[in-house]
């Protein structure tokens, strides 16, 4: 079993997993398979049959995040991850996982880093790379992005869960927990993350791809959204800092076909459909369009008392 994959609980009983035939098992006898690729299926018959994201929906998030057009956000997510509890964050200069390494070379115990909605585990290898005591676990429930998952870093494990229930892990056994555009289950956050963890949440700016989302029709970010979320942090997180991180990317027309892939409308067009749609709108001489990338991160802790 991974190294990541041994905090996980049984999704039945809730008792410790270990090693069994091709696979693993609880003590009680509910077993669950380690699939070829390597990622660990806790899904049981008894979840909700949620698919995920596509294979094309997941081949087009891996495309685009590899040309570095989110890299900012990969690399603040770093930063933000090397706080101290109560602290403010980093600069730049504390982005490099060398330096991260001679700040932490006593190394001492694992830390774990779980992303929830995780995908192809981008956003979270970056962070686990950036000491050398971290393990991650990459959650969600679509099989493409799992697959990738299970190979993003060596120190990553990878695992099929619907984040909308429990999650089979122990309270107080997290201590970064990493949300960027997934469905939120903060009870849940609350229940794993260890005091003194921290929690960084990622949600679209207002002007998150307000102009791709013109040309193709799409529905813009509700308003109340971020509202929303200042309630459901209440109570349970404090917020240390919120940050907004914004960049005008420009972008080609099969950048823009990947980026659009990448969000819900992924579920509704391939990429023929949304090729044909930005063919009507993009300049004919193939020079594309700017889209500006829009995001708000908040970084908080568990609150007190």
């Amino acid at each position: 079993m991974h190294p990541a994959l041994r905090v996980l609980r049984c999704p039945v009983c809730a008792a410790p997993l270990a090693d069994g035939p091709g696979g693993v098992r609880c003590g009680a006898g509910h077993s669950f398979d380690v699939e070829r690729s390597g990622y660990l299926n806790l899904r049981t018959g008894r979840a909700r049959r949620v698919a995920g994201d596509t294979a094309e929906m997941i081949s087009a998030r891996e495309a685009f995040l590899g040309r570095g057009h989110y890299a900012p956000l990969t690399a603040r997510l770093s930063q933000l991850a090397l706080a101290r509890p109560g602290g403010e964050p980093p600069g730049d200069e504390t982005a490099s996982g060398a330096d991260a390494g001679a700040e932490h070379r006593g190394i001492g115990p694992a830390e774990l880093v779980l992303e929830i909605g995780a995908g192809t585990a981008h956003h979270l290898a970056a962070v686990v790379d950036a000491r050398p005591n971290r393990l991650g676990l990459a959650m969600d429930v679509s099989k493409s992005a799992l697959r990738r998952a299970a190979r993003a870093h060596p120190r990553v494990g990878a695992v099929a869960f619907d984040v909308a229930g429990g999650w089979p892990l122990p309270d107080a056994s997290v201590d970064i927990l990493l949300d960027v555009f997934a469905p939120r289950n903060l009870p849940e956050m609350h229940r794993l993350l260890r005091p003194g963890g921290t929690l960084l949440l990622v949600t679209p700016g207002e002007d998150h791809l307000a102009e791709l989302r013109e040309v193709l029709g799409l529905v813009g970010i509700h308003p109340g959204k971020r509202a929303r979320l200042e309630a459901e942090l209440a109570g349970r997180f404090t917020r240390r800092t919120s940050e907004a991180l914004t960049r005008t990317l420009h972008l080609g027309a099969d950048e823009l076909v990947e980026l659009a892939l990448m969000g819900p409308i992924g579920h509704h067009a391939d990429a023929a459909e949304l090729r044909h749609r930005l063919g009507a709108v993009l300049p004919p001489d193939g020079s594309g369009m700017d889209v500006t990338a829009s995001f708000v991160i908040d970084r908080a802790e568990m609150a007190a008392g």
